[in-house]
């Protein structure tokens, strides 16, 4: 796929060249900034610290445990952008203010994966089976979140 230009999105020496561009030329010169902009954004990639009225921060969470953390406004959502973990990952992720106006999240993490041997007491010809089990991750987990304001 192509890349946006300025130039293919926006002619404006063509545009200037017009009798309505040379009426209005800085609404056309507004515009061509505009859209460079928007492009070269969209080319390199937003970030929510540079976009949005938010703020990034680690924390530190124990697995299905309520923990109360702390924003600098009133909040209108959390996003859990990564466990910072080579073994844990996330299974589940809840906020909330609780009933004294604290900002509680709640995250529920996925562990290590262990093999478990069982006995299959039926008559199929399968004498034993091997699931995975996966391990409750114990002790604290940084998460980092982006916290919508």
């Amino acid at each position: 796929m192509a890349k946006f230009t300025v130039t293919r999105l926006l002619e404006t020496a063509q545009i200037l060249a017009t009798p309505v561009g040379q009426a209005i030329p800085g609404f056309f010169d507004y515009m061509a900034d505009f859209v460079q902009q928007t492009a070269k954004a969209l080319r390199l990639g937003l970030t929510f610290a540079d976009n949005f009225a938010c703020e990034v921060k680690t924390v530190s969470l124990t697995n299905n445990t309520a923990q109360i953390i702390s924003a600098s406004k009133v909040v209108t959502g959390i996003i859990p952008v990564r466990v910072i973990s080579q073994s844990i990952g996330l299974d589940s992720f809840a906020w909330y203010y609780d009933d004294n106006g604290r900002l509680t999240v709640r995250a529920r993490f996925i562990g290590e994966t262990l093999p478990v041997s069982y006995e299959v007491t039926d008559t199929d010809a399968v004498d034993q089976m091997v699931e995975q089990y996966v391990a409750p991750p114990t002790g604290a987990h940084d998460v980092v979140l982006v916290i919508l304001f």
